[in-house]
């Protein structure tokens, strides 16, 4: 006690806090059953950093920061994942037989006695914050590391060791001790996935591993795991199935099911995919956020012009307006953004979505269950008799849907839809090539979006940036935009996991159907054709709003060429520089 009474006098010499704020957190610390230290971050009256810093320094102990430390492999080995998260450290290094490790608690003496009495080695001590502890140990250890060394551990100590074996396991399914663990595991990796605003979970089984990736803001990344995950691997498969509700006897037909989930505040959809392999079934997890799904037409990313211009296409009482573009880029999320708008009092609008990903008050959704037979088409016909304006369909798919969807339209609703093709004016292409005539298209389209989504600069580490002359010839910008230009790229931090990213945003291909554009496609042009036709109308391409927002300072290069064709800029500017020249 007479060390804490210490220590709190130098956070008031350091000015770190001041006496006021520290008895409120006495007090707190006291009510809530917590360390004086985590009451003094809950309050917000110090940063993790600056009160074990402090602590450090009066122990006159060494500060670290582990995560950003490479901890030699031999090391890692010599300390248990149980060890480390009951005592609540992570090995740093190992100096002339010595072992280093960092911890959060130097002011309990028996802490390292306890360490060095279970390792049976000699141990020096650093001082880190708890939440640099925690996620070394992730790093180092992996996610779940934990709970599947108790699942051996238990196994041994009841005489029952688990056979790791992946085309055997199952046989000990039912003791309990497993069954809980698996389902700590389950809930570890889904809570792990929410936390780092993953999209994504894939768990993809091999001969001799089992591969956990997370795909952030569109990239994947690997999750590090331990390697005895890959023996659980039928378990905890067995235990998605559960909670999605799934056959857990089926493995050898794909399957799909929902997870409604919550973790804190946030409620979550989790969509599950399960797909038979060679090794196993393969599982993807989608990761919906009702809460920040839901986005407004302003908040959707448009450039002002942009955004005006598609105003303008939902003012129009009949027609239809594709969103294009592959699976992932945010189609579903702009055509909620324009129901949203839409959504008044005199209109009457229903949706068929396949999943519904968010719930909208005031529309009525459907979803289609192709297992009985209602499928997009089937329920177009049944959408047709409720007198609807404005209808949704979540995606053209075949021909009687894309031929219902144009009729419909023809008969005077504003019909929404999503279409799998790479720029705007292959929306033309895809129709024709299911078999819808192109005197249908030209009469009812309205415009095609395409549309992509970029990483965004982290703005915590965000730095200014001077490209290269070759990046900057590439672009091709103009004069007044580049005089404005303010480029800038992430240097790394915590906060974006040293990717110099967070977030993203959405870039545009707008192609209003006008005049010219309609004769084209009665005539059959080609979508290259009909591409050059709207560049020379205005149209700006994905890569031309791509470089806006990398002179915006909101986005990189490479974010750019990474999501849009070579060719998209080049074709287009060739072709009508040599139509003017002509």
């Amino acid at each position: 006690m007479a060390s804490l009474k210490g220590f709190e006098k130098q956070l008031i010499r350091n000015g770190v806090v001041d006496e006021d704020r520290l008895e409120r957190a006495r007090a707190e610390a006291q009510k809530s059953e917590t360390s004086l230290l985590d009451a003094l971050v809950q309050l917000g009256y110090a940063s993790e950093d600056d009160l074990y810093r402090s602590l450090a320094q009066f122990c006159e102990l060494q500060y670290v920061v582990p995560s950003k430390i490479e901890i030699p492999d031999e090391v890692i080995k010599k300390v248990p994942s149980r060890f480390a998260t009951h005592y609540n450290f992570v090995p740093i290094q190992e100096r002339n037989g010595t072992l280093v490790v960092a911890i959060s608690d130097p002011l309990n003496t028996h802490l390292l006695d306890d360490i060095r009495l279970m390792l049976k080695q000699r141990i020096d001590a650093v001082v880190a914050a708890p939440a640099e502890i925690e996620k070394a140990k992730k790093s180092i250890y992996g996610v779940g590391a934990e709970t599947m060394e108790r699942i051996i551990s238990d196994s041994e100590a009841s005489g029952n060791v688990l056979n790791l074996d992946a085309k055997v396991m199952g046989s000990n399914l039912s003791d309990d001790n497993v069954d809980a663990s698996i389902i700590k595991f389950v809930n570890e990796l889904i809570a792990e996935a929410i936390e780092t605003t993953a999209t994504d979970v894939h768990m993809e089984p091999f001969e001799d591993q089992l591969r956990v990736r997370f795909r952030i803001d569109g990239v994947l990344h690997q999750v590090p795991t331990p390697p005895t995950i890959r023996g659980f691997h039928a378990a905890i498969v067995s235990r998605i199935k559960i909670m999605a509700n799934l056959n857990i006897a089926e493995k050898r037909l794909p399957q799909d099911g929902k997870i409604l989930a919550s973790l804190g505040d946030g409620h979550f959809d989790l969509r599950v995919s399960i797909l038979p392999t060679p090794y196993g079934e393969t599982v993807n997890i989608r990761i919906l956020n009702r809460s920040s799904m839901f986005m407004t037409l302003d908040e959707l990313g448009f450039m002002p012009e942009d955004l005006r211009i598609f105003n303008s296409f939902l003012t129009r009482p009949h027609g239809m307006i594709l969103v294009t573009g592959p699976t992932g880029s945010g189609k579903t999320t702009t055509l909620y953004a324009a129901l949203a708008k839409l959504n008044k009092l005199e209109h009457k609008i229903i949706t068929i979505e396949d999943p519904i990903e968010y719930q909208l008050s005031g529309i009525s959704q459907m979803q289609v269950m192709p297992q009985i037979g209602f499928d997009f088409s089937t329920a177009l016909r049944s959408m047709l008799r409720h007198d609807p304006d404005i209808m949704l369909v979540g995606e053209i798919r075949d021909y009687e849907t894309a031929e219902m969807a144009i009729r419909s339209s023809l008969t005077g609703h504003l019909v929404f839809s999503t279409l799998h093709t790479n720029d705007a004016a292959g929306a033309v292409t895809r129709l024709t090539d299911m078999g819808v005539e192109p005197f249908l298209i030209a009469s009812t389209m309205i415009a095609s979006v395409a549309q992509r989504l970029v990483r965004r600069i982290c703005p915590d580490c965000a730095e200014p940036f001077e490209p290269p002359p070759e990046l900057l010839r590439e672009m091709d910008a103009p004069a007044d935009v580049m005089e404005h230009a303010t480029f800038r790229k992430g240097r790394g931090c915590d906060r974006c996991r040293y990717t110099g990213y967070r977030g993203r945003l959405a870039i545009y291909e707008l192609l209003p159907f006008t005049g010219p554009i309609k004769d084209m496609t009665v005539r059959r042009a080609t979508s290259s054709d009909i591409k050059r036709k709207a560049y020379g109308q205005g149209m700006k391409t994905l890569r031309d709003t791509g470089w806006l927002r990398v002179c915006s300072g909101q986005t990189t290069f490479e974010e750019v060429l990474r999501v849009t064709a070579e060719s998209d800029l080049e074709e287009a500017i060739e072709t009508s520089n040599a139509e003017v020249s002509v």
